[in-house]
């Protein structure tokens, strides 16, 4: 069995045009501030580019390398 990875926070709710809430990093260092293990990561292109996922995997390690920084891992990519 797996452990969870959390708690998480779904960051989709948060983003914006105003820092921090409008890049991935800016995100990540948040939602570690408050706490937080783990995100829900959404799949809007202001965070992460779905096409380039699919083909990149250095841009895969690049998405969980911004987050790992800030001592976070994805718990799910969400399509809400």
């Amino acid at each position: 069995m797996k452990t969870i990875k959390g708690p998480a926070i779904f960051l989709a709710q948060f983003m914006g045009s105003d820092a921090p809430f409008d890049t991935l990093a800016g995100l990540a260092g948040w939602a570690k501030g408050l706490g937080y293990e783990a995100v829900q990561l959404p799949t809007d292109p202001r965070l992460i580019d779905l096409d380039k996922a699919a083909g990149s995997q250095t841009y895969c390690d690049e998405i969980t390398g911004v987050l790992a920084e800030h001592g976070l891992q994805i718990t799910e990519l969400s399509t809400h």
